[in-house]
């Protein structure tokens, strides 16, 4: 079952998927809106599990799936992915 917290990290994303502007790449706006947060990840990581949620968007991967993309690959909570896909979609212009 979906925990309460799940659902809310999920319909964040979403929105912020939904009514995101479309922009330019900022690498260095994404990164300045996870790295005093996500310490214990590298700029390097960060990018690139940026650029892999771009692609994984683009290709019509859904957010919900994006979301555990990310939590698998970087061993973050569901928050935490729920944080780098909101700010991939908004600072690199997924």
């Amino acid at each position: 079952m979906w925990s309460v917290a799940f659902r809310a990290v999920l319909t964040s994303a979403a929105i912020s998927l939904a009514f995101a502007p479309s922009a330019a790449a900022d690498t260095g706006g994404y990164l300045h809106a996870l790295q005093d947060t996500y310490t214990s990840l590298s700029a390097q990581q960060l990018l690139s599990e940026g650029t892999r949620v771009c692609q994984s968007l683009h290709s019509g991967v859904n957010s919900t799936e994006t979301v555990i993309m990310v939590q698998r690959d970087l061993g973050v909570s569901i928050p935490a992915s729920g944080d780098i896909v909101s700010a991939a979609v908004v600072n690199l212009g997924c």
